[in-house]
């Protein structure tokens, strides 16, 4: 079965460390950035996580009020640059400028408030790992006509 990987970026080294347990509870690798401008992907141009024998992360979470550079501003860069990942979360204790959100509405990006709540943070993670599982479900032996493969 797939590993599957997970970024954090936050600036606060407590969610840091509660996104990290709760993730790797439930089998992830995890890398966690709390400097925002450490994040690989953000101003790279390519996906640099390709390049790596890991390859890309299967979610990436971010923070959205950091300094130097909004969660907004960094999955964006992200995305602009050639960022693969398909699954994406802003976090925020004071809410989202509604332009933000609309920006981000073209990832598919999902906005959870702080503290988090893991009644919802959890049917998430639930839908993007059966997403990620049936993406990387081998396929079928193919067989013939007559029964024979």
């Amino acid at each position: 079965m797939k590993t599957l990987k997970a970024m954090v970026i936050d600036d606060d080294s407590a969610v840091l460390s509660l996104l990290q347990k709760l993730l790797q509870r439930r089998g992830y690798e995890v890398q966690t950035y709390e400097d925002p401008v450490q994040f690989p992907a953000y101003k790279s141009k390519g996906c640099p996580c390709s390049m790596k024998p890991s390859g890309c992360p299967d979610i990436i979470i971010a923070d959205y009020n950091m300094p130097v550079v909004n969660g907004v501003e960094l999955l964006e860069s992200a995305m602009e640059n050639g960022c693969h990942c398909r699954h994406l979360a802003l976090l925020s204790a004071k809410g989202l400028m509604e332009a933000d959100m609309s920006r981000m509405t073209k990832y598919g990006t999902r906005y959870f408030a702080k503290p988090l709540d893991l009644d919802d943070f959890y049917p998430w993670l639930d839908l993007v790992e059966k997403e990620i599982y049936a993406h990387h479900q081998p396929a079928p032996p193919q067989v013939s006509s007559t029964g024979r493969r």
